[in-house]
């Protein structure tokens, strides 16, 4: 089989739906389904020469006036077979217009749990032209997890043909030897315990919350608290302020985001996860597919990987600090056994890459 396929996103930077999608492109290829990308943002992403090392390509359209006839001329110039959209309801216009320009399979894909309860009835009645527009015209309908479709779709998804779940997958690297002192290239020296947590400065990522946890478990058990994701200027500030509040700033690494996050991984005892919300967490599975156990908020996707990955464990946000401390301080006294039968829970788990890849491959052809 040979078909070409248009993923569309805002922009190619690293994210989970976007690192997730590039993990498939190698192995898609190799099955005869060429994968490309459209940033609607118009803009260069942090991810574009990756993309373009491995044979592919990004295209920018930026959303405005003349969107639709950019974008409808560039399907017509490339020839594109599918067009596989990640933008939410806003994917009901972009599905349409490559309908109009006779591109034969249409998929929207859902990233997201969270439906917004703050929307403003212009928005509303907007989302609810894209939905209809998706109905309309999609010919495949994707969730990364059954609580997406669930959030935007219908509660009876099971009952459309063109609806499927399909979890992200992931290409674990080969599980190496600790290093002892990886951390002093850092200047964490103490013996302590790392925690460890991967998202960038976002408000749903409760960075505030991330460090109340961390005051409150310094207290009765000293450790380090690694931040690592892309930075946001004025939240790292308010961050600050308060660890300095506590003198606790040389126990804190902001590590920036990485293009390589596995090392910090490995060398951690546990993940804090307190997300106000999420789709299918790249972050969680990244980590419990290492065996390092992940505290995480109670969420919908976050469920949906515990079923399959037990070194992940939930807790409502509305549960007491010490709640969290004790979690985290039960995190610290993992047993290499129990690590190794989390590595081999991940084997086994439809997060694995080989699954991901077949399932999409199924979708295209």
């Amino acid at each position: 089989m040979s078909k070409k396929v248009l993923h569309i996103f805002g922009i190619m930077n690293r994210g989970g739906a976007e690192l997730r999608t590039l993990d498939t492109l190698s192995p898609l290829a190799k099955k005869g389904v060429a994968l490309e990308f459209c940033a609607l943002t118009g803009r260069q992403g942090v991810l574009d020469q990756g993309i373009v090392a491995q044979q592919s390509k990004v295209h920018y359209c930026r959303l405005g006036v003349l969107f639709p006839l950019r974008f409808f001329l560039l399907l017509k110039k490339h020839n594109f077979d599918c067009v596989h959209s990640h933008v939410a309801d806003v994917s009901g216009v972009i599905l349409f217009i490559a309908w109009l320009a006779g591109v034969k399979q249409r998929i929207a894909h859902y990233r997201s749990t969270q439906v917004s309860a703050q929307t403003s009835l212009v928005k509303k009645m907007r989302n609810r032209c894209f939905k209809q527009l998706i109905d309309w015209f999609a010919t495949d309908i994707i969730g990364v997890c059954n609580a997406a479709l669930n959030a935007f779709w219908s509660n009876n998804w099971q009952q459309d043909k063109r609806c499927r779940v399909i979890y992200n997958g992931l290409q674990r690297p080969p599980i190496s030897t600790k290093q002892p002192e990886y951390w002093h290239q850092f200047k964490l020296t103490k013996d302590l315990p790392v925690v460890i947590n991967i998202a960038r400065m976002d408000p749903p990522k409760n960075h505030g919350f991330i460090i109340d946890v961390f005051i409150a478990l310094f207290k009765k058990q000293p450790c380090y608290l690694v931040l690592v994701g892309k930075e946001n200027t004025t939240v790292k500030h308010a961050l600050l302020e308060r660890l300095e509040a506590e003198n606790l700033t040389e126990y804190v690494l902001f590590a920036q985001e990485q293009a390589n996050v596995y090392p910090f991984i490995q060398h951690a005892n546990a993940m804090l996860f307190p997300s106000l919300w999420e789709g299918l967490p790249g972050a969680v599975i990244e980590a419990a597919s290492l065996g390092l156990p992940v505290i995480s908020s109670a969420l919908a996707g976050v469920d949906e990987i515990a079923q399959y990955l037990p070194c992940v464990k939930q807790l409502p946000l509305t549960a007491e600090i010490s709640a969290w401390e004790t979690a985290l301080t039960n995190a610290f006294a993992q047993t290499e056994e129990s690590q190794q039968q989390a590595q081999h829970a991940f084997t086994q788990s439809p997060f694995n890459i080989t699954l991901c890849v077949e399932s999409l491959y199924a979708v295209y052809k």
